[in-house]
Parts: structure tokens; sequence; C-alpha cells
């Protein structure tokens, strides 16, 4: 059985962390709004084995038709993270999902990446620390039950 650490990050922890934590070999999932620029991660820390860039809002499936013209996480951008994911899981200890707050949309991807790994979600799910996109939950789930 694959034990691997999955975290959900905000944007600003995950760029200082990727300065100071050099342990435990990791891929990270970058999620950031469609107009800001990607995250400055530390490219000289040989932990960190590949980042997937993906950009959307933070637009649930409750409020998706209230913002109709804006980008929400896409069956695509699940598929990517699945392919991401599985491309790496023998050759990593660790995936960091980081999101502008760390709180919604990677919190959704979390609890799919570590339900898919037989991980309790609850700590995700059911906690007051964060509160999970489901769009984001759903999609991933869906991707990795294909």
């Amino acid at each position: 059985m694959i034990t691997i650490n999955i975290i959900a990050l905000s944007r600003e922890k995950a760029i200082r962390l990727s300065y100071s934590d050099f342990d435990n070999d990791k891929i990270i999932i970058s999620i950031r709004h469609p107009n800001k620029v990607k995250p400055e991660f530390n490219f000289n820390n040989s932990s960190i084995k590949d980042i997937l860039y993906l950009s959307f809002y933070d637009i649930s499936e409750e409020t998706k038709s209230i913002f109709g013209g804006y980008e929400s996480m896409s069956p695509i951008d699940a598929i990517l993270i699945r392919d991401f994911v599985l491309k790496w899981q023998n050759e990593i200890d660790t995936i960091w999902v980081q999101c502008e707050m760390g709180m919604s949309r990677s919190a959704g991807i979390v609890a799919a990446i570590m339900e898919y790994f037989d991980m309790d979600s609850k700590e995700i799910l059911e906690s007051n620390q964060y509160y999970p996109n489901k769009l984001c939950y759903n999609l991933t789930k869906g991707a990795f039950n294909k």
C-alpha cells in the first residue's frame, strides 16, 4: 500500500515551504485565479519533482450558475490532476495541493485524492479549518473513479 502525505496549502505557505522544506520527494498541484501569475516556487529545491499549474476560480456546484461567466474547475482539470498523481505516486512521499487560501479548492481536491489512496478524508471534509469546494471534490473523485 502506498503511503503519501497529502496537504492543502495556501499560495503563500506553499511558496515559503518551497524555500525551507527539502525533505521528502513531493509534487505540487498549484491552483490560481485566472488573472494571477503563477506562484514563484524555489526551483532549486530538488525535493520538488514536478508542478502541475491549473487556473480556475473558487466556484462551487452551488454557485456555478450565479458565476456563469467565470471559469470553474472542469472535468479536464480533474483528469489532469488524476494523471499527474498517478504518474508520480510511486516516486514521491508528499503531495502539496495549493490554492490562494488553502481552504476550499485545494481542500476539495485533497479529500478526493485521500479517498483514492484509501485514506480517511474526514479531517478535511468535517473540519472547521477547511471549506472544501464540492465541485473540485466531486470532479476529482470522479476522475479517479474512471
